[in-house]
């Protein structure tokens, strides 16, 4: 169970990034269908432009922690409580995200109201060799250079993880391989202590200032 008052900490912190971020990080591609991958509807904060992007607003989430734990045993992975506590706080369409830590991009999934767990269901399969290898990828590196994994070798008595990247160039080649966390262990590279802080990086309010 996770505990509502860290979803609801959570929440108000990514209350505050949308409040104060760059109007571009606010918009994104209408939905004109429901099969359609862009801002649904109900997420729609004003008129569509003739070009087809739209301005977005925050939804509470609509998940419920029995779909991640759908998620979770569909892949045979365990998110961290924080991790978990993000994606039952909100329903945003923040993706490209800026780390001042690292001065680079971070692409995480996006949580829109239709769908919300696709982008992450993508990352799981996409990277899946590496479960097998005690990592969990949710999320890309850069201009997706790489898979960003929770170490879940390393995971402490409360369930956080610390985070860690690798270069899609060194896992690729690996196919299957890269389940063995032997072949991999050389190339990772430590981001952030946990999620916490990596959410405090990426959504702090300083961010975007």
């Amino acid at each position: 169970m996770v505990d509502p008052n860290e979803i609801e900490r959570v929440g108000r912190l990514i209350d505050a990034y949308y409040a104060q971020a760059k109007p571009i990080l606010r918009k994104g591609v209408a939905s004109q269908k429901s099969t359609d991958y862009g801002i649904p509807p109900e997420m729609f904060a004003g008129p569509i432009s003739e070009s087809g992007w739209v301005e977005w607003k925050l939804l509470p989430s609509t998940l419920k922690a029995s779909d991640i734990e759908q998620l979770e045993t569909e892949f045979g992975v365990k998110f961290p409580p924080s991790f978990q506590a993000y994606l039952l706080a909100r329903h945003h369409c923040f993706d490209q995200m800026s780390s001042r830590r690292h001065e680079e991009s971070i692409m995480l999934p996006d949580l829109p109201s239709r769908n919300p767990l696709r982008k992450l269901r993508e990352e799981l399969h996409g990277w899946r060799p590496l479960i097998a290898a005690g990592l969990i990828p949710f999320a890309e590196f850069g201009d997706g250079y790489g898979p960003i994994c929770f170490d879940a070798s390393r995971r402490s008595a409360d369930g956080e993880c610390p985070i860690l990247w690798v270069d899609h160039e060194v896992i690729a080649p690996l196919g299957d391989k890269a389940s063995n966390r032997e072949k991999i262990r050389p190339f990772e590279q430590p981001l952030y202590r946990s999620f916490n802080e990596m959410l405090q990086d990426l959504f702090g309010a300083a961010n975007d200032k």
